[in-house]
């Protein structure tokens, strides 16, 4: 008897042995850093406006060319980033959570999970950076104020969710973007979502609307946020770091539409999406593409269940996993 007890025990641990190699070989990523700009069509992004960088890392790196936004404004492009789905929502109305709601108002909430209770869940960490946010945890709709908002909760969509609003711990992990360089120097989250200001992200308020210094800003403001993490020990083999546009507009610029712009016929949403990894050669990926494959890449690079809409979407492989060997963008 005892014989077969000490069996049964060592055939328990070989088995729970091998779930945990199982489940470590199906994580692939240690980290990601997901960096959020506002309303710019593909060629505006990376091909018309005053962004050497962003036309650099797009031609070293990973670019997207057919990639679309899934929805207008820009709360439900965000919500469908971490949360596989648009759950209906149309409008920039802030969260029925936030602390300075105007009573009566009309406001969103979603009473479900989203990426940051997933990470939570396999003992991984997240934090999202948002420049002017006054301080860490604020559920505020606006910073500084709404008639002035640099930081505007539409560009943050975990606030949006029941689970994160109500918890002390993960409102916490929402801090400004000046925490961003202290958190890589000491403990690096699994998963950052990057928010810039209106002023930087290319949106634009009335006190920095001019189109080309948008586009300076926000292209300074990428290749700063890029350089921090290629110094930083995250900057692994297994870490990504990606660029995103929340949803697509008009043509800005006069150019005549790039071949790239041509392929898709003038499609709405189309936005330009780069990915650059530590190791890899220059890639392009012309398979159509949207947040829910994003957001599904990143939860298969955690080990993760896809989310609602992220279950049936491509993943990015060749953009997140490109063969080794080339210069590191």
């Amino acid at each position: 008897m005892k014989r077969n007890a000490r069996a049964r025990l060592i055939i328990a641990l070989l088995g729970l042995l091998m779930a945990q190699t199982v489940e470590a070989t199906a994580r692939r990523l240690d980290h990601v850093f997901v960096l959020v700009l506002e309303n710019r069509g593909f060629d505006d992004a990376v091909l018309n406006g005053p962004t050497p960088f962003l036309r650099e890392l797009a031609e070293r790196a990973g670019l997207a060319t057919q990639y679309f936004g899934v929805a207008h404004p820009s709360l439900p492009n965000y919500l469908a980033l971490v949360g596989g789905d648009t759950f209906g929502i149309r409008d920039d109305r802030p969260s029925c959570f936030a602390s300075d709601l105007t009573p009566g108002a009309a406001c969103n909430r979603i009473d479900g999970d989203s990426l940051a209770e997933q990470l939570t869940a396999a003992g991984l960490t997240y934090a999202v950076y948002a420049e002017s946010l006054p301080a860490p945890g604020a559920m505020v709709a606006a910073a500084p104020s709404r008639a002035e908002p640099l930081y505007a909760q539409k560009h943050n969509p975990f606030p949006f969710f029941t689970p994160f609003a109500q918890n002390a711990e993960a409102r916490a992990r929402m801090k400004p973007l000046d925490a961003f360089a202290q958190d890589l120097d000491q403990d690096a989250p699994n998963f950052a979502l990057i928010v810039p200001n209106q002023c930087h992200d290319g949106h634009g308020l009335g006190t920095c609307g001019d189109r080309d210094q948008l586009a300076r800003d926000y292209d300074a403001t990428v290749r700063d946020v890029f350089a921090r993490i290629r110094a930083s020990k995250a900057w692994s083999a297994r870490a990504v770091f990606v660029v995103t546009f929340d949803e697509g507009a008009r043509p800005i610029y006069p150019n005549p539409p790039s071949e790239i712009a041509r392929r898709v016929a003038g499609a709405d949403n189309h936005i330009a999406t780069l990915v650059a990894t530590p190791c890899g050669q220059p890639v392009r990926e012309t398979a159509r593409l949207d947040h829910y494959a994003l957001l599904a890449t990143i939860e298969d690079g955690f080990g993760l269940v896809r989310l609602r809409k992220a279950a049936g979407a491509p993943a990015m492989e060749t953009l997140f996993y490109p063969a080794c060997g080339g210069a590191r963008p």
